[in-house]
């Protein structure tokens, strides 16, 4: 009998939300210095894929659910000479007739480049390091009989309650009570209207992604910058999280009104994914132990940047000792039990959303892999960069990631090219670094 699994109300959500004009699919942009061997590689992929069964599985309903049928892994892989001017394109990723894990590989003459596509209904961003990690474990056991690593054990069973947050009735109802001052929030979220990016011509589903999909640039950070992040942060009594938010929030003001858009009163709304990742759950294979928070503030809110830190920072403060991450999957609870009513949250008619922020901290920090110049040696490969990044969707016109890697900080935009082409993505990105460096020098 064929292995099935009932998907959470979360991942349901990233099904629904999907579609031709924009697949919910994430990414993970890696280069090597040196040439992946793709005897060596294949290989791995298919040891590491082979231990995650929501990553080589498709999605069918039965009797109005949906459930995960997993398949026997068969990893996808494009491989790319540059040599011979190669460029591999991606597509959105059909849940319902193939996997939703793909991988992109692109040779240069002394260089590599890996391109990791999941869809978010399979796994979150933590999960898919997850499995990056223990690509590079199994590429570097394959190519170097010497290499020393093992991979990581996992626990199977775990997926069977992946979305369960793991309260009893008493917990429950405490957490319940430390949660009424959420409902304020709720009803704000409900009420309030936030604004897009920018004024433009929303696309249909049913229309074509754009022919550069994924449209993404990046910012790699040097790394005194880097940890004056931190120094800032501290000396402002705040996380760097907070300071990152508040940064971005004044990045999107300034090029909303650079572009013309100047409301002092309209809304502009983040949405930050948040682990929800029990101690136990870290052996968990890959799937979506998340959920997420939102951030509204106006413009009338940003005019004195120290006041929007701290107000910032006791906002997530409150939002963790509240624990107030449970009740967006609360709601999707809810809604599940309302005819189509997933459907209807996956698919608004309205913005609900302007950006997305994602922090995925330090990546492979506790990695048993040598280092040089403290980036991963992977056999005969060295990891020099990791670029994370997450999925765009209707009415949502950018997503922005945050990781650390290397003592490096690392800051990419995804955006709609329909909505904010690229010369303006690059005017954004460019705000949100002069920020954060002004943020790192200023006594």
């Amino acid at each position: 009998m064929s292995l099935t699994y009932p998907l959470t109300h979360f991942e349901e959500l990233m099904l629904h939300q999907d579609s031709n004009a924009f697949p919910t699919n994430c990414f993970v942009r890696m280069r090597f210095r040196g040439r992946l061997d793709e005897t060596g590689f294949r290989a791995a992929a298919l040891t590491a894929v082979a231990r995650h069964p929501l990553l080589h599985a498709r999605v069918q309903r039965h009797r109005g659910r949906y459930h995960w049928h997993v398949d026997e892994p068969n990893p996808s892989i494009t491989w790319c000479d540059q040599a011979n001017d190669e460029q591999p394109a991606f597509r959105r990723l059909d849940l319902e007739s193939e996997h939703g894990l793909k991988f992109a590989v692109c040779l240069h003459e002394h260089e590599s480049e890996l391109m990791v596509q999941f869809h978010h209904a399979c796994c979150d961003g933590l999960a898919i390091f997850q499995v990056v990690h223990e690509l590079l474990l199994a590429y570097a056991m394959q190519v170097d009989e010497k290499a020393g690593v093992s991979l990581p054990e996992i626990d199977l069973s775990l997926l069977q309650n992946r979305g369960s947050i793991g309260l009893t009735t008493g917990s429950f109802l405490r957490l319940a009570s430390r949660q009424a001052v959420g409902l304020r929030g709720v009803w704000q979220f409900l009420t309030r209207k936030p604004s897009h990016l920018l004024p433009h011509r929303v696309p249909q589903r049913d229309e074509p992604a754009p022919p550069s999909f994924p449209s993404v640039i990046a910012h790699h950070f040097e790394p005194d910058v880097s940890a004056g992040v931190r120094r800032a942060a501290k000396l402002a009594k705040v996380t760097q999280n907070d300071l990152l938010i508040r940064d971005l929030f004044l990045a999107l003001e300034e090029f909303r009104r650079s572009h013309g858009v100047h409301d002092p009163t309209a809304w502009l709304r983040l949405m930050i994914p948040v682990s929800m990742r029990r101690k136990h759950q870290y052996q968990a294979p890959a799937a979506n132990i998340v959920s997420s928070v939102f951030l509204d503030r106006r413009a009338i809110d940003m005019e004195e940047p120290e006041h929007l830190l701290q107000d910032l920072s006791e906002e997530m403060s409150l939002i963790k000792h509240r624990q107030l991450n449970h009740l967006f999957l609360y709601s999707l609870w809810a809604q599940r039990m309302l005819p189509q009513g997933l459907q209807r949250t996956a698919r608004p008619k309205r913005c609900q959303t302007t950006v997305v922020f994602t922090n995925l901290s330090r990546v492979f920090a506790r990695s048993p892999l040598p280092r040089i110049d403290g980036r991963l040696q992977c056999g005969d490969v060295v990891l020099l960069s990791v670029e994370a990044i997450p999925p765009i969707a209707r009415h949502l016109n950018a997503a922005l990631g945050v990781s650390w890697y290397a003592n490096q900080m690392t800051i990419t935009l995804h955006h709609d090219p329909r909505a904010v082409p690229m010369e303006a993505a690059h005017e954004l990105l460019n705000q949100w670094v002069r920020n954060i460096q002004e943020s790192v020098t200023e006594k």
